[in-house]
């Protein structure tokens, strides 16, 4: 697993670890942070001469729809009702995550939320269960949260993951019973949405560079490695360079001040990025562009890391900046 990768997944870690403190009440965006060892002989990378073999388990589910579903659209509150009280308004988080942080019917915190488009790769060898006709896992932490994992696409993997935060009883029957009628809901398409102009929502990170701007910042004969329905990651052969890109919506903080160490960049076509290195056993150089904004300090952002060991000698900001000025003119803006 890539190390770029292995930090996604880290923070989803993170996540699940403070669960059972209050996890009604708190929301964690994802975050690179610094990963541990990662499995090096993983197969689930694709290698750059061949493309993703797997086929949704319905076209409902194949990646471009889901990209297309409203994941607040998929908490039906009628089903809510069935718990407990709703909050009135759900709580989103990206372009894929959503909450109701509500009440059950003794009046006790309840967490709702939903994920969709999740890389699955523990979730495919424990997918003993099944929900509204699809393979599914469950993880359950200490009596506070449940995960319920639906499985829609084995190769790679991907699915709808049900996570409730409930201190006061079984979190995994209401993890069923909200996972089922997601599914539902995703075959219906009652929570399609339509992306906004010059939206990044609709890209697959994946398929969007050239060959030729992976192979400039990471050799010839890498793998590439989805995450989620918005990331990718590119390794080269002999695992010394990683490239990294996230799309994602979120904050976006007054006069694009990201970091106070950032140093200003020209993306082309008048695009400003925010350059940003990191020391340690594994530098890197990340570039982050705006690329556009939807009100109340909040739009849509890419964001390119390359990254490599230490022993390994090249310019992590100029493969950055290259694969970022590339990738952007791919990009069409508002």
């Amino acid at each position: 697993m890539p190390r770029l990768v292995a930090a996604l997944l880290g923070a989803l870690l993170v996540l699940a670890g403070c669960a059972g403190a209050d996890l009604s009440k708190q929301r964690f965006p994802r975050t690179t942070i610094p990963a541990g060892a990662e499995n090096a002989g993983d197969p689930s990378g694709v290698p750059a001469t061949t493309a993703a073999s797997g086929q949704p388990a319905d076209p409902a589910f194949a990646p471009d729809r889901l990209r297309l579903t409203d994941p607040c659209g998929l908490l039906d509150h009628e089903v809510l009702q069935r718990l407990g009280k709703p909050a009135q308004e759900e709580t989103p988080s990206g372009f894929s995550r959503c909450s109701n942080f509500m009440e059950d019917k003794a009046g006790k915190d309840l967490a709702v939320t939903v994920e969709v488009g999740q890389t699955m790769t523990v979730e495919l060898r424990n997918a003993d269960k099944q929900i509204a006709g699809l393979r599914a896992a469950e993880q359950e932490l200490d009596g506070s949260a449940c995960f319920v994992s639906v499985i829609t696409q084995d190769n790679p993997g991907l699915g709808i993951t049900v996570q409730i935060g409930y201190k006061d009883g079984d979190a995994c029957a209401p993890g069923r019973l909200v996972a089922e009628s997601v599914v539902q809901r995703i075959k219906a398409r009652a929570a399609t949405r339509t992306a906004p102009k010059g939206s990044l929502l609709t890209l697959d990170p994946c398929a969007l560079p050239e060959r030729a701007t992976a192979e400039a910042a990471v050799g010839a004969g890498f793998r590439y490695y989805p995450y989620g329905l918005h990331n990718c990651s590119w390794v080269a052969q002999d695992r010394d360079r990683e490239l990294g890109v996230d799309f994602r919506q979120g904050f976006v903080p007054e006069d694009n001040k990201f970091d106070d160490a950032q140093t200003e960049v020209d993306l082309g076509g008048g695009l400003k990025g925010y350059q940003v290195q990191e020391t340690g056993a594994f530098p890197s150089c990340s570039v982050k562009w705006v690329q556009r904004t939807s009100g109340r300090n909040q739009g849509e952002l890419v964001e390119v890391k390359s990254a490599g060991p230490k022993k390994t000698e090249f310019d992590r900001c100029a493969t950055a900046v290259g694969f970022a000025q590339a990738l952007a003119a791919k990009i069409p803006r508002a």
